[in-house]
């Protein structure tokens, strides 16, 4: 198990399971490190030809409920009412936040015939794969291919429009992935 394998291959994946558990993206971030370092430091536990997905979601589950029962064993925090403290600034919201229906229309009607139509029937139209490659007589890996590739031009079409938050003309800064912050935070 290389670590560079690791974060590379199960990176997206663990992140949106640390947000589904934590609810917070600095708290997801942590979680996601944390799991990284508690599987580096107890490689030698992994059994090669197991499911190292498998095996790192443990990881974080049991690093959640560790947190979960340490925070239900600290004292309770007294009542500052009578002091002022400074709040924090709001997080700003994530591109895909501000996206609205009318925009996600505005692009599906732009992608191209092809992968719009197998996009349609896989998402709005609940069929399968199998039934999709049979209405359209193509190949299954096809579907598949173009499934993949209409999800990626959507999303750069979406995450590329311009963002009013940096000007007229300015483009909205691309979105800094959780390899490049767990890499900035290690150095």
């Amino acid at each position: 198990m290389h670590p560079d394998e690791m974060v590379s291959r199960y990176e997206a994946v663990l992140y949106a399971r640390a947000m589904r558990l934590v609810r917070s993206r600095s708290d997801a971030l942590d979680l996601l490190q944390d799991t990284y370092e508690r599987a580096l430091r107890g490689r030698t536990s992994f059994q090669p030809g197991t499911n190292l997905r498998h095996w790192l979601m443990t990881i974080m589950y049991n690093l959640f409920l560790d947190r979960c029962r340490r925070q239900a064993r600290e004292p309770r925090a007294l009542c500052i009412d009578e002091h002022e403290v400074a709040s924090p600034e709001p997080d700003a919201p994530e591109p895909w936040e501000t996206i609205s229906d009318e925009q996600i229309h505005a692009a599906l009607a732009d992608l191209e015939h092809p992968f719009r139509e197998v996009y349609e029937l896989r998402l709005l139209g609940n069929c399968s794969y199998d039934e999709i490659a049979d209405r359209l007589t193509i190949p299954r890996s096809t579907v598949g291919t173009r499934l993949m590739r209409a999800r990626r031009k959507l999303r750069e079409t979406l995450l590329s429009d311009e963002d009013p938050r940096c000007g007229s003309g300015r483009r909205r800064p691309k979105p800094v992935s959780a390899p490049q912050i767990l890499a900035s935070t290690a150095t």
